[in-house]
């Protein structure tokens, strides 16, 4: 059944335990706000769940996901629902979790998005038109497009580094999709005329800096994660600036996202550390520890 059939499940009021042990409160009564608002950050889990915090970063209340698997990459449609993609939750098999799960406006979770998926979806894309785009790690890493019904349209065979199309993000041309493949480059591919395109960045990133999330700028150029710093490409791909955090402990860079008054978050998968940076000057705006274990945190999305 479409996840727009399904009868709505309500959150229930109860503290949810992770399988890891750490307790996080869902009581709906101590949120701070009922519906997605703009400048809302979510930071996306291991453990399936969903942060949903206050622009400042302060915790609003925490989505408890219906997919299984691994929260990923996030996106938001027109009409402000959140789609979240979720790796296989049964990894030598693959019956569970692998798909993309939307939540509405309020937070309550709708079901599952789509078909199709080969394995380990890990990221969530849209166009002007309504286009949901889905990037993916591993099997055919192909990336899946799919009409706003969640039929599935057409798989684009992307080239690959170590890993699929690990991090998906749309130019505003709506034709030219940038990715990243856990490798060293940047890569893109036409998703109007099926062509591979040539790698954006001029350089390829040093071995201890393998690609991850990434977001396209406004100039033209691009922000993007590694392992240990954050890269800001300029429109012709040359690295113009990096950012990292003096004495975190431990690095793993892997979400970004741009909040839109100049400044991004980024989170760190090692620490479970969540950063706004300025992105002029670099300065550290804002952070945070999202109160789990370390590698917990997964990606971080603005709602804009």
């Amino acid at each position: 059944m479409s996840w727009w059939n399904r009868p709505i499940a309500l959150i229930a009021v109860v503290l949810a335990v992770t399988s890891l042990g750490v307790a996080v409160q869902t009581r709906r009564a101590h949120a701070q706000h009922l519906t997605f608002s703009r400048g809302d950050l979510f930071v996306s889990l291991r453990t399936g769940e969903v942060q949903w915090r206050n622009p400042d970063g302060s915790l609003n209340m925490v989505l408890v996901n219906t997919v299984p698997g691994k929260a990923e990459g996030m996106g938001f449609d027109a009409a402000g629902n959140l789609y979240v993609s979720h790796y296989c939750a049964d990894l030598t098999v693959c019956r569970t979790g692998n798909s993309v799960e939307v939540f509405n406006p309020q937070g309550i979770s709708m079901g599952s998005f789509g078909s199709h998926y080969d394995c380990n979806p890990e990221s969530v894309g849209f166009d002007a038109v309504g286009h949901v785009y889905v990037g993916q790690s591993d099997c055919t890493g192909n990336i899946l497009r799919f009409d706003s019904l969640g039929n599935f349209q057409l798989a684009f065979p992307v080239a690959w580094e170590n890993r699929g199309s690990t991090r998906i993000d749309l130019a505003p041309d709506g034709c030219t999709m940038f990715y990243t493949s856990q490798g060293p480059n940047v890569k893109r591919y036409n998703v109007c005329t099926g062509q591979q395109l040539s790698d954006f960045n001029t350089q390829p990133a040093p071995p201890e800096g393998n690609t991850y999330g990434l977001r396209v700028l406004p100039d033209g150029g691009v922000l993007v994660a590694m392992i240990s710093y954050i890269a800001r490409l300029d429109a012709s791909g040359n690295v113009i600036q990096i950012y990292s955090v003096p004495n975190e402990p431990g690095n793993w860079w892997l979400g970004v996202d741009l909040v839109g008054d100049g400044t991004f978050w980024a989170s760190n998968y090692v620490s479970s550390n969540v950063y706004r940076f300025d992105l002029a000057t670099g300065a550290i705006l804002n952070g945070f520890n999202a109160g789990t274990p370390t590698t917990m945190v997964k990606d971080v999305l603005v709602k804009r």
